[in-house]
This record gives C-alpha cells, structure tokens and sequence, in this order.
C-alpha cells in the first residue's frame, strides 16, 4: 500500500519572526529561543567572556544576539543580563565630563570607564550570591545616595556634562587615598576598581550595550565618544579578568564604524570582536540565512525539514538565477533583516502549501523592494549631512536624484549635475559612501567595454575601498523598485 501523502502546511501558518529583534523577543520570544541560529557562536563567545564586540551592519542580527541571551537567562538566579541601549543617550555629552584630564581621548575613556563601572557594580547589586564585605554594600548605598546607582542614565551624563562632577561622601576602606570633599569621577573609578577586587561571585554576569545603530557620528564629539566607549569597553574588561570577576561589557557596534576608529591597538580589538558577516556562508540554498530560516521555520511547523526543498523548488529563469533562493538571496544585501522581509512579503502573496511559483516569487521581490528595501535605504541616510540647517531637504534631494538616473549604472558626475545649487560635491560624495557602506550601491570595474567585476560591501571579489572616481551600480532592489535599465 503506497503511503499516504501529507501536505506541506500553509506557508501563512509559519512564523519567520520580526524585522527588529526587540519586537520579535516581546512577541515571539519562542523563535528567538528555538529558532535561533548562533552563528559565528557569538552567544556562546558573548556569554562565556571572549566577545567584548558584536560587529555586523544594520540588519545583520546584533541585537538579536542579545535578546537571545537575555531570553535564555531571564528565570536563572546565576544569570545577569544588563542592557543598555543608547538610542537617544546623550553619546556626546560623555567627552564633556570633567574627570580632572585635559579634553581629549584620555578623558572621553575615563569618563566612560567611570560609567561601565558604575553599570557593573548595579548589576553585582542584584547578585544574591555576591560574596562581598560590609564595607562593599556600605558603598553601594552610598552610590545609589549619591545618585550614581540611577535608572535614568540620561539625565545623570546631562548633568555631569553640564557643570564639574564632584561628589561628596565617604567610600569606605579601600585603600584609595582620595580628597572626599571634593571627588570626581577619575576618583570614584579608582574606588570602584579597589571595591571590585575584594568580592567573588559564582554568577556570570554581562553588561550589554545597544542601539549604536541609530549613532550617526556626524560630529567630532560624538565619533571621540564612540571610541572613548570602544577602548573602555577593552579596558573595564581587562580589569575584570584580571581580578578573576566573570563579568563582561559587550558592545554591538556597526562594522564600518568599528573599523573607521583610529586607534594604535585596532588588531588587539580585532580578536574579542565577533562579525557578523553572512556572505562566507555562499548565496545559494547552503547559505547560513537558509538554516536560520528552516529554524524559525520549524518552531511554528515542527515537522517541516526544509523550508527550501518544500516551498522554494521550482525551476526558473530570471537572469543568471535558475533557483528561488538564489534569486531571493540576489535581492537582500544578505542579511538576516532583508531575508524575513522579503519572505514576508512572499506569505501575502501565496499563503497556501504549494510551491512558489516563478510568477509569484518574482511579484513578492518587485513587492519588498518597493515596499521595506527602498525605505530601509532611505533611512540610513539621515543623518549622515553635518549641516543641521536644511540636511533634510539635502538629503531628499540626494535620494530624488539617485532615484531619477537613468541606467543602474551610474557615476558621480552624472548625479551632481542634478544637485547644481542643492548640494555640494563633497556631501554627495559623502552619501554616496553611506550608500556604498549599507550595500545600496556597489563599485564597478572597468577595462576598455568589459567589465571586470563588481564589488558590494557585504559580497566582494577583492579588497576594494571606495572611490567617488568608480562607476557606480544600484542594488539589484533598487533596480527592480525604480524600474531601471541595467546597463
């Protein structure tokens, strides 16, 4: 007897989660905890104290790695997670709190020291299994009196950036010879890393640090500040280590940030970073963003083996593309965000057991181009313009004429002459890096008629840096969004 045949379950019946990690951990925690992929094992590098950094673009799952994390520890009592997230904190005020140093690097860190050092010594305060003196818990009430144990982290750095930072009580037997009368937070460091030294804990315990992201760094104060945050993160954790305290402050930061950074021990950095980078993984249907779909996939649907194989078989023919995932995979800048938004976008158009049709796979991209990648795009361009007066009506203008060039292929001479008298050459130049850094556009090269190859950030064939002198190629996405010609 032949058996019985079951049918793939509708394609609307599965959850691929969330376009933002944080949305996806308050209403799916499920496929943040089974159906999460660790790639590159940055949670287990993360949780275990060899990861101080999570690099990756916008989109590539950094946040992810942390609401993972977080998920997983919130019902252990030997488990502290502690996030901060800096969308909307004063990063800038940072360099301007007075630690007693002259302005510069120096300060920008120590300032930051004396924060992360604070956020360590809030979260040994919830540890039941501290073993620590009288003496230790004397001064954690005097620094919650003080004020330096808050909730509102804001409003604590506004106001020590505002005016000199002294603080006036007694920290206790810690062998730090400090003037109490008048003590700022260089001081107070000191005291905190003497405390420090004298408690043990069972308890592992990570401090981690988000929304970077939204940080544009389009002053010097905040790019100082960002890499004041990087080399103190490197510093309070070589501290920790040293004192044997299992304690980590772990940053996620965008890979094209971290790396602008101008510092003497970038190497050093370099081997307690994790990135994110999906592209090694190859294209087509082995690519590591198809195992973190199947996952999520199978959290919903656990009897489905591969969501490839059931849904995304069919033969097509779309340029060089004779198979879906490819050709979907074409379409991302391959990241984790791009991928659940155009599969999304797929569920809306075909929501039964049937396997997507090549009409059907190509109306989903022509949807998800013009519906998430152009704004997805657009977004990553605020803020980048550092003249406050008019950046917005400049920037509107910028994407206007990306959008109105007449091939996909393009250079920066034949969109300047749109922005005459709107824009100067040097901030079309800098959007136009902003493009090249998000996978918007990607660098051609030529000789003679033939073209060599062509590099985008996230998928390149050589070393390539950008240059405003190269030919210019919109994203295929965009391609499809603004129905251009290719060549």
């Amino acid at each position: 007897m032949a058996e019985k045949y079951s049918k793939p379950p509708a394609l609307r019946t599965i959850d691929f989660g969330r376009t933002d990690a944080t949305d996806e951990a308050s209403h799916d925690p499920e496929l943040l905890l089974q159906g999460y992929l660790d790639y590159r094992e940055s949670v287990y590098k993360m949780s275990s104290g060899i990861a101080w950094y999570i690099l990756g673009p916008k989109g590539a799952g950094k946040s992810a790695v942390f609401e993972h994390v977080r998920l997983k520890w919130e019902d252990r009592d030997d488990r502290f997670f502690v996030p901060w997230d800096l969308r909307g904190f004063p990063v800038a005020d940072v360099t301007q709190i007075q630690t007693g140093q002259l302005a510069g690097s120096s300060r920008t860190q120590s300032a930051w020291e004396f924060l992360l050092l604070l956020r360590v010594m809030q979260s040994l305060a919830r540890d039941n299994g501290l073993d620590g003196s009288s003496d230790f818990y004397s001064l954690l009430r005097e620094l919650k009196q003080a004020g330096l144990i808050v909730d509102d982290w804001k409003l604590s750095v506004a106001k020590w950036s505002s005016n000199k930072a002294t603080f006036n009580f007694s920290f206790g037997p810690f062998g730090v010879n400090i003037d109490s009368d008048s003590t700022g937070p260089l001081e107070i460091a000191a005291v905190l890393r003497a405390a420090l030294e004298t408690v043990r804990t069972g308890s592992r315990h990570v401090i981690c640090i988000d929304g970077l992201d939204s940080f544009f760094l389009e002053t010097n104060d905040e790019w100082a500040s960002l890499a004041g945050l990087v080399h103190a993160v490197e510093s309070v954790n070589r501290f920790l280590a040293s004192i044997h305290l299992p304690v980590t402050v772990v940053a996620a930061v965008r890979t094209e940030a971290f790396e602008a950074l101008e510092s003497t021990d970038s190497n050093k950095l370099k081997t307690h970073a994790v990135y994110l980078d999906w592209s090694p993984s190859g294209v087509g249907a082995d690519s590591k963003l198809w195992a973190l779909v199947n996952l999520k996939a199978k959290v919903s649907q656990p009897q489905l083996k591969s969501f490839t194989d059931v849904y995304l078989k069919t033969d097509i023919g779309q340029g060089p593309y004779t198979r879906i995932p490819d050709y979907f995979l074409a379409y991302t800048r391959l990241l984790p965000r791009d991928l659940i938004a155009l599969l999304i976008q797929l569920q809306e158009l075909h929501p039964g057991s049937a396997a997507v049709s090549e009409t059907t796979a190509v109306a989903a991209v022509q949807n998800y181009a013009e519906q998430y990648f152009v704004g997805e795009i657009r977004n990553n361009l605020a803020g980048i313009l550092t003249d406050q007066v008019g950046r917005q009506q400049k920037t509107q203008a910028f994407f206007e004429a990306l959008k109105a060039v007449t091939s996909a292929e393009f250079t920066l001479h034949e969109i300047q002459q749109d922005l005459q008298g709107e824009l100067s050459e040097a901030e079309t130049k800098r959007l136009l890096r902003q493009l090249f850094e998000v996978g918007a556009i990607g660098i051609r090269t030529r000789h003679g008629n033939h073209i060599e190859r062509t590099d985008f950030i996230y998928r390149k064939a050589s070393p390539v840096a950008f240059s405003a002198r190269r030919i210019f190629l919109l994203h295929n996405a965009l391609i499809v969004a603004w129905n251009k010609s290719r060549y």
